[in-house]
């Protein structure tokens, strides 16, 4: 886990002495919800502080400070440093990918040779690493952000709450205060500008042309730098002047960004817009390829490194999409046939009428969809994790089900209710609820038993081809005489298809449905290219007419 994911209880200590400066009342109330957990959590981890924290108050108190080191924080009490001492300890170590990747990214392995990856003569096993193309992806390019930016200069000073960092000591004189605000509404007028031109009537446009918005930003940023460091000079405690160095640093970093995201500075980037929640404006580039990224942090150095997955492969066994993806054409390959007695303990239902997305808005007809899955829902008596492709299905589809009355008040959980690992854990234990998710749910959920019983596929997972990131990779493909459809659309939708269909049998007992709603598997051509990455489960097709004679066949025949 990254540093932001954990507590630190040098910083809570800190916010709390100091919260009349920093918080309003509501926001003081909360910090002491933190504190109150800070003393039964043996973690300290984000993920388990349930509901999630106002996150304002939790980037006053989590490891990702200049105040969290050895020196301040005791090992013995501060979380973050107590898993860096047991790290420095073990023998194995687990990090997530995107930690994995930050670190590569930020040149870690640099400062070690070539010897090893993150520590010297080590060696690396990826599990689940059919994610990794695109997390490496989004860890090697930039990402800022309207509201990042405003938080960040509102935690130096808000001049509404008339607090924030360099109110601390009295340092701020009025002048410099001014330059926060200033700051501020720069940084308001040129997001609201780039909404205003670019993202009225959509998500997200990619950036072709250069100097594609005026920077009025950069001057007010370099001049608050300029501030910071005059005001570090006059602080007396070393936290606060450390605090406030990190400040600059920080804001410097977000200049660079910009700059370089205004300038479209590399050829092998995309930088694309995207609208976020309540109206912000995300700044984002990723590289088109990371194949020769990937040779250079992990398969050109010297020591070894190992990718597993269970879904490596399309559905001839063919490792090839992956490894050009990820530049490892040098490496071994094995393929590994399951264990599972998928002829026994899996039928797959195939609803042969699903009707097609409106032509228009490619939007399925949730109320026909939400009928489906409530009646395949209240013929299995266990639990039913249903997928979707995007969140406005899921919603429509969530709020039609909990008014069902033929699912008898059985638990409806929906994506973003709660943390996902909050979610799994109610869906487990449970046992009959119906769990509702999107992307981050095809993969990495193992519940064994009955308590998931059912998997739902409400739709193909593909791509979707009008991303930035994805135009740029299939124009690439398109320009070398490829066909970007046949060798990256098909190849990563049954990947994840897969991945999707591999939640239901999580061990040689398991037994369940998986249920197919999308029609294209039997109309298009390249339906069977899916159902050929099945595993070897009997597949039946059903109609509404007989949706649940057909869910009783295959139930007598599982012995569920």
């Amino acid at each position: 886990m990254g540093r932001g994911n954990y507590l630190c209880t040098t910083c809570l200590k800190r916010a709390i002495d100091d919260k009349s400066e920093l918080f309003a009342s509501r926001q003081q109330s909360e910090l002491e919800r933190i504190r109150d957990w800070s003393i039964v959590t043996q973690t300290g981890l984000l993920e388990e502080l349930n509901p999630l924290p106002d996150m304002e108050v939790w980037g006053w108190v989590n490891a990702d400070s200049p105040t969290c080191t050895a020196k301040n924080c005791p090992d013995d009490t501060c979380f973050y440093q107590k898993a860096r001492k047991a790290v420095a300890g073990a023998d194995v170590i687990v990090v997530n990918h995107s930690l994995l990747f930050s670190l590569l990214s930020a040149g870690v392995a640099e400062e070690i040779g070539t010897k090893g990856v993150l520590f010297p003569s080590d060696m690396l096993v990826l599990d689940e690493a059919h994610l990794v193309p695109d997390i490496a992806a989004e860890n090697y390019g930039l990402s800022v952000s309207s509201s990042g930016i405003a938080r960040e200069l509102r935690r130096i000073y808000d001049p509404y709450k008339k607090r924030g960092l360099i109110t601390r000591e009295k340092l701020a004189r009025e002048g410099e205060k001014e330059a926060v605000s200033e700051a501020l509404l720069a940084c308001e007028e040129f997001f609201s500008a780039i909404r205003g031109q670019y993202l009225t009537k959509r998500d997200t446009v990619a950036l072709s042309a250069p100097q594609w918005c005026e920077n009025i930003l950069d001057a007010p940023l370099e001049n608050l730098i300029q501030v910071l460091a005059a005001i570090s000079q006059r602080a007396i405690t070393e936290h606060l002047k450390t605090e406030i160095k990190d400040y600059q640093r920080r804001l410097s970093a977000t200049r660079q960004a910009l700059q370089e995201a205004l300038y479209l500075a590399s050829s092998d980037q995309v930088y694309w817009l995207e609208r976020g929640a309540k109206e912000s404006v995300h700044i984002n580039s990723a590289p088109i390829d990371v194949a020769t990224i990937l040779r250079e942090a992990l398969f050109e150095r010297d020591t070894s490194v190992i990718m597993t997955s269970a879904t490596l492969s399309t559905s001839n066994k063919n490792l090839d999409s992956f490894i050009e993806k990820v530049g490892a054409e040098c490496a071994e390959k094995h393929v590994c046939y399951s264990p599972f007695d998928y002829a026994s303990n899996m039928r797959v239902l195939l609803y042969a009428d699903a009707p097609a997305p409106d032509k228009d808005s490619k939007k399925l007809d949730c109320e026909h969809l939400a009928g489906v899955i409530e009646r395949l829902c209240a013929c299995v008596s266990g639990g039913s994790l249903v997928l979707f492709t995007g969140y406005f299905e899921m919603n429509k589809t969530a709020e039609i089900l909990e008014k069902s009355e033929l699912l008898h008040g059985r638990k409806i959980l929906v994506q973003k209710q709660a943390s996902r690992t909050e979610l799994i854990k109610r869906f487990e234990e449970d046992g009959s609820a119906i769990l509702l998710g999107t992307d981050s749910f095809w993969t990495g959920i193992d519940v064994p038993g009955a308590a998931l019983s059912q998997v739902i596929i409400t739709r193909l997972p593909f791509a979707n081809p009008s991303h930035p990131l994805t135009e740029a990779r299939y124009d690439r493909l398109l320009s070398q005489g490829g066909n970007p459809f046949m060798q990256l659309a098909i190849p990563d939708a049954v990947i994840k298809f897969r991945q999707g269909v591999g939640r239901l049998i999580r061990n040689k007992t398991d037994r369940g449905i998986v249920s197919l709603l999308d029609s294209r598997l039997i109309s298009k051509p390249y339906g069977k290219n899916f159902l050929n990455a099945l595993p070897n489960a009997p597949v039946m097709r059903f109609k509404l007419s007989d949706l649940e004679s057909v869910v009783q066949i295959a139930k007598s025949e599982l012995k569920i």
